[in-house]
């Protein structure tokens, strides 16, 4: 309840003043003459506190008890607040000599007509609330059947009286007392004054109408003559079984878009409300339902102009008041629906990275709602949900020319392609944000590592990956590509967008597992690059096709693990020596078959640095894990939101570092200089000089030409231990003879350039001939079932399954059925 072009002030008073004094005091405060005009006081309890708002209605305030129950409120901040004295005033005349009153400006939003021709009050341009609302001015008086509001307040109005209306002592949201007779009102001129607008927070505050042109008694001009009127007998008191369910989301006037969103509100509300309703009217142009009890009088109207797609369905009439009784009121169960449920869940799943199952569900709606539900009514529920916050898998694909258009506008350098089949069937898609080029090109070792894993979405398919590392050694995403399907045209169509990318860079190395395709891919399209292979995937290879013993194995997998990280040619040849001796199978495959100059650092044709394995790629891959499961759009743009955090983090961390290397660097070479120091150093000439001690190989280092015996200067890019004790004796800055890459500098400057958002969908700026643009999904339809989640292991990969314990035995490792184990026989 609220005064419209009501005035609003406040006031002090003493805590022990009578009414006399109060009355007194306001009519000092609003400047009201005694001798024209009396005042009616009112006020309302608005307590914060849950326990005391059943005493919301309004009361008078005509004696020192009330004012002292008022004070006592007043001095009550925590429970109470501010309390609002609402003032009426009224002309101190006999009204039966007058002309029936106008309304004044101070009236009531109920009393409020359609303003005069002369005066404009309504603005030019009618937003949708405003054409379609009930309460806008020029629709005031038209309802959705045509009739006029003159004759539904004749006719309509006498007729049905709400409970709300019978019971309330302020209907037709004037203030006054069960015992005020109806013509006091409608023939009373009223001025009002509020000192505090009031704002309803209770549940006594209902939105009900009894016709289907009005908005309900708050809203309608009620001119009806006493006789009329069909009030309840006093002598009848109110039903005890009487439930009310407000909700803002379903009220006289609200708007929906279509019939199914207000269903579906509908139906949430139910479930809140545990009651069941049913559907008794359904046409293009009118919607009506009821409660499912034949005895109760909860019911509600919504109707639009017409069947037109662009015209919003509004709400007419909500009787809210429940008068079926607990044995009939059936809970809500019919409301439980697998949408409903999950629009009611959806905000769960904003944060993108949370684990919320389908048990999680039903032990939630079990504790909020008082409803059980079964493992797939939760399922289903859940799939709606991530629909909701995510979108449709179909549509998504659909959503990626507009979403590589805004991408590449905001994001400078950024580049994306997008292939589709003959019939605009999704194919390939390939995303490298700017920022991540630029930082590439100039400040990052050249290394790259590819690798591809499966999508978790409805229609599958595979993600190729190309990451690289930083000089803090953390992970650097180049690249993302979205495929049909793994395979040769696959990878040579990513390679090959790559290359655009990035071109022939000197020095260019790939590092990727085995898969056949991925190198003829590289050799193919980057002709000057070298192409290595994981050894932790080697070694998986080799565990598989040679079934060695536990104990053989436990000795051939350290040997083999020393001669890939090995730096010297040498020494090299000496651990492949051990292989032989171990397993000759073993050594002649990795030697012959796959190729020493493949997995080996130091037999490697280029420069690996220190990444010897694919697991950088297999990092970016976990790490997406969970948006793996997402749309396509929406998995792009995780991968692009997971380069705008790290870009911004990682500046930040870049520009505090004191030291001129990455702390990551520099903790190595901190480690190498702990060493060096107990070195010996003979020169041999002005640059070369023999360094030995320190327990580790003596090693020959050349400053000027950044070379070592011991190959790690020359490989890693780092100085070594010699090469530190060096220049430590000649007074040279051995920080000065590191790579680039390792700098504090050239980290700032990786990260220099920030990704940037696309913004909100509605805001995008799209060409037409890329609206125009359509991408449908797959070819290939979705399998039915579950889509599985947990990988595959890889050949000869160690994985951690569920322990077993041997029933018969007691040992772990195998269950009763394949024991072998003998047991002794307890037979005497």
């Amino acid at each position: 309840m609220e005064y419209v072009n009501g005035n609003n002030t406040a006031f002090l008073i003493r805590k022990d003043c009578t009414f006399d004094q109060f009355l007194a005091r306001v009519y000092d405060v609003l400047q009201i003459n005694r001798n024209k005009y009396n005042i009616t006081m009112k006020t309302t309890l608005r307590s914060s506190n849950t326990m005391y708002r059943t005493c919301s209605l309004p009361m008078d305030i005509f004696n020192d008890e009330i004012v002292k129950v008022v004070l006592h409120m007043a001095s009550d901040v925590v429970n109470y607040g501010c309390i609002p004295i609402f003032v009426t005033t009224s002309s101190r005349v006999d009204y039966q000599d007058l002309e029936p009153p106008v309304e004044t400006e101070t009236s009531f939003r109920a009393n409020v007509f359609v303003p005069d021709s002369e005066e404009e009050v309504l603005p030019q341009t009618l937003s949708l609330q405003q054409r379609y609302s009930p309460l806008h001015g020029y629709n005031d008086t038209i309802n959705d059947n045509g009739i006029t509001l003159a004759d539904v307040e004749a006719e309509a109005l006498p007729q049905t009286l709400s409970l709300e209306q019978r019971y309330s002592p302020f209907y037709n949201n004037e203030f006054r007392s069960n015992d005020d007779p109806i013509d006091d009102i409608s023939n009373t001129t009223i001025d009002n004054v509020c000192l505090e607008p009031y704002n309803n927070t209770t549940d006594n505050h209902f939105n009900s109408s009894v016709c289907d042109g009005g908005v309900g008694p708050s809203h309608i001009p009620t001119n009806v003559d006493d006789d009329d009127q069909n009030i309840l007998p006093s002598n009848l008191a109110a039903p005890n079984l009487v439930r009310n369910y407000n909700y803002d989301d379903i009220s006289v006037g609200k708007l929906f878009v279509a019939k199914n969103e207000l269903i579906l509100q509908l139906r949430k509300v139910a479930l809140r409300g545990k009651f069941d309703f049913r559907i008794t009217r359904s046409t293009t142009t009118r919607f009506e339902a009821q409660c499912s009890s034949e005895l109760c009088k909860w019911r509600i109207r919504a109707t639009r102009v017409s069947n037109e797609q662009n015209v919003p369905w509004l709400v007419k009439r909500v009787d809210n008041v429940h008068t079926c009784c607990n044995e009939v009121l059936a809970g809500g169960v019919h409301q439980v629906r697998s949408r409903v449920v999950g629009h009611i869940i959806a905000d769960k799943f904003i944060q993108e990275k949370r684990i919320y199952t389908p048990n999680d569900i039903r032990a939630d709606i079990q504790q909020e709602y008082g409803v059980q539900l079964t493992y797939q009514q939760a399922y289903r529920a859940k799939e709606v949900g991530l629909e909701i916050v995510r979108g449709n898998p179909a549509e998504s694909y659909n959503l990626l020319p507009k979403y590589s258009h805004v991408l590449t506008k905001a994001n400078e350098g950024t580049v994306t392609h997008l292939r589709r089949d003959g019939n605009d069937n999704f194919l390939y898609y390939f995303v490298a944000i700017g920022s991540s080029i630029k930082g590439f090109m100039q400040c990052m070792r050249p290394v790259i590592a590819v690798d591809g894993t499966h999508l978790k979405g409805l229609y599958r398919g595979t993600m190729f990956v190309a990451t690289c590392l930083d000089g803090n050694n953390q992970l650097y995403p180049l690249a993302i590509g979205v495929m049909d399907s793994e395979n040769n045209d696959a990878w040579e169509w990513f390679m090959t967008k790559l290359h655009g990318v990035i071109g022939d860079m000197p020095e260019l190395v790939f590092i990727s597992d085995r898969c056949t395709a991925i190198k003829r891919a590289v050799l193919k399209v980057f002709r000057s690059a070298a192409h290595g292979v994981c050894f932790y995937h080697v070694k998986g290879n080799v565990k598989s096709k040679f079934k060695m013993s536990k104990a053989l194995w436990d000795e051939f997998e350290p040997a083999f693990i020393n001669a890939a990280k090995t730096y010297g040619h040498e020494e090299f040849k000496k651990q492949l020596e051990g292989l032989w001796q171990l397993h000759a199978g073993a050594a002649d495959y990795l030697e012959n078959n796959v190729g020493t100059c493949n997995w080996a650092r130091s037999e490697f044709e280029g420069r690996r640095y220190s990444i010897l394995t694919t697991n950088i790629a297999e990092s970016v891959n976990s790490l997406l894990r969970e948006p793996r499961k997402f749309p396509i759009t929406h998995l792009v743009d995780h991968f692009r939101k997971t380069l705008q955090q790290w870009f911004y983090d990682r500046k930040i961390t870049a520009e505090s570092m004191s030291t001129r290397l990455t702390t990551w660097a520099d903790e190595i070479v901190y480690d190498k200089r702990t060493l060096a120091e107990r070195m010996t150093v003979r020169p041999v000439a002005q640059y070369r000089f023999h360094v030995l001690g320190g327990g580790i190989k003596e090693g020959i280092i050349n400053i000027r030409e950044k070379t070592c015996s011991c190959r790690v200067f020359q490989l890693d890019q780092l100085v070594c231990a010699h090469a530190i004790a060096a220049c430590i004796t000649v007074r040279v800055d051995y920080i000065s003879l590191c790579s680039e890459f390792y700098t504090q500098e050239s980290l700032v400057t990786a990260y220099a350039q920030p990704v940037e958002p696309v913004g909100d969908m509605a805001d995008w700026e799209v060409p037409e001939e890329i609206r125009a643009m359509k991408v449908n999904p797959p070819i290939e339809a979705p399998l039915a079932g579950r889509r599985p989640e947990l990988r595959i292991p890889s050949v000869g990969e160690d994985v951690d399954r569920r322990t077993i314990r041997c029933g018969r035995c007691n040992e772990m490792g195998h269950n009763r059925k394949k024991c072998k184990t003998l047991i002794a026989s307890t037979r005497s």
